[in-house]
């Protein structure tokens, strides 16, 4: 009896065989996706569109929001006071995909994200797809050179204006001299002293603008800072007061630095200034000078060998938030009129046109160490033996 079992056609058989390779095929993609975002080192979620419950999440993810996520909801992961079904749900639902900045919690504090997601039907359900890139570190970096964009045109500004400010304070303290000579009236001679004394307060203001704005005259020499510490400590006993104490700590042998004694009194004089307003009910200023040597570069100062330069008080210290403003220009956390902000902004223009740098420690209630590092000057320059006094 002849076989009556239907056999499939050549057509049916090539259709089955496609069949059969779209299925492999789509597969290794799912396989391949799933591999993508568990072993990603990215963090990845994926969410419920309709209640923004968290479905799942990769190995990133989990090392990145740590405990955050078990709380098993995106609304404990926001920052910013948003909720899902309030604020979220629709937006994300109307563009489907896209990409948001925002501010999740995560174990290790607030951090800024940014979250790219898209929606896609999976079983029949609208699942959320979201890619979290920590752009943290990206978005201070860019607060730093907008900063730092700010401060140099406030140094131009400064410079440009303190240049034609000097011009007309020499006149003034010029003409006062010579009326000075030719006045026999006490009274008179009162008035014109006075205007001397004002001037000259505004000249000094002056340098420290021309200071921040590397426009002042700098004659550099090798100096011994040890000698040039002890004749300037007159000079600073006289700005402060009774119930503060100066101290000195000196290394012996020290090596000499390339520098001007004018920038480097108001770079001292600065720094003791500040100490004593950090203490109003007194305590103590130590001035150290040592060789200091910095193998890992930090910061604020380069690997290199140095002498440094500090000046400690046992003041009331620097508050956190504070610490990263204090050389910025106008920046004074004093009550107007008892400050002018240009103190320790002028204090960073001199030391970084003698070629320095400046690093400050400070805690509260312990008080605050800015230390300033010159370069070792090598022999065979031999150092001046200058005195602190500034020269006119």
């Amino acid at each position: 009896m002849p076989d009556q079992t239907p056999h499939p056609s050549q057509a049916e058989l090539e259709r089955l065989r496609r069949r059969v390779a779209e299925l492999e095929h789509a597969l290794e993609v799912h396989e391949w996706g799933g591999q993508l975002f568990h072993e990603s080192n990215i963090p990845q979620l994926l969410l419920d569109l309709e209640t923004g419950a968290i479905l799942m999440a990769n190995a990133a993810a989990r090392q990145f929001y740590g405990t955050v996520l078990e709380r098993g909801h995106i609304d404990s992961m926001c920052a910013e006071g948003l909720q899902w079904r309030r604020d979220l749900k629709s937006m994300v639902a109307a563009n489907r995909y896209g990409v948001r900045v925002c501010r999740h919690h995560t174990d290790s504090g607030v951090r800024d994200i940014e979250a790219h997601y898209v929606v896609v039907n999976l079983r029949g359900r609208q699942i959320v797809h979201v890619i979290a890139f920590d752009i943290t570190e990206r978005l201070r970096a860019q607060e730093e050179l907008q900063r730092a964009y700010r401060i140099e045109s406030i140094g131009r500004l400064a410079g440009g204006i303190a240049h034609d400010f000097n011009n007309v304070l020499t006149a003034v303290i010029g003409f006062a001299d010579l009326a000075r000579g030719r006045v026999q009236d006490e009274t008179t001679l009162r008035y014109i002293d006075g205007i001397i004394q004002a001037a000259e307060r505004a000249a000094n203001l002056n340098r420290q603008l021309l200071a921040y704005a590397r426009r002042q005259v700098v004659q550099l020499c090798p100096l011994n800072l040890d000698i040039w510490l002890q004749n300037t400590l007159d000079i600073l006993q006289r700005v402060l007061p009774e119930h503060i104490t100066l101290q000195t700590e000196v290394e012996p042998k020290l090596s000499a630095i390339q520098g001007d004694p004018n920038l480097l009194l108001q770079i001292v004089l600065n720094l003791v200034v500040n100490a004593r307003d950090a203490m109003p009910d007194g305590g103590i200023i130590r001035i150290t000078l040592q060789h200091k040597t910095v193998r890992r570069p930090r910061p604020a100062v380069p690997a290199g060998r140095y002498v440094a330069l500090s000046v400690a008080d046992t003041g009331s210290g620097i508050p956190p938030e504070v610490l990263p403003h204090i050389f910025e220009p106008f920046f004074s956390t004093k009550p107007a009129g008892q400050g002018t902000g240009m103190g320790l902004a002028a204090v960073q223009g001199a030391v970084q046109q003698l070629g320095g740098f400046i690093e400050v420690e400070s805690a509260l209630g312990e008080g605050s160490c800015f230390t300033v590092y010159f370069p070792r000057l090598d022999p065979p320059n031999p150092p001046q033996h200058t005195s602190g006094n500034p020269t006119r």
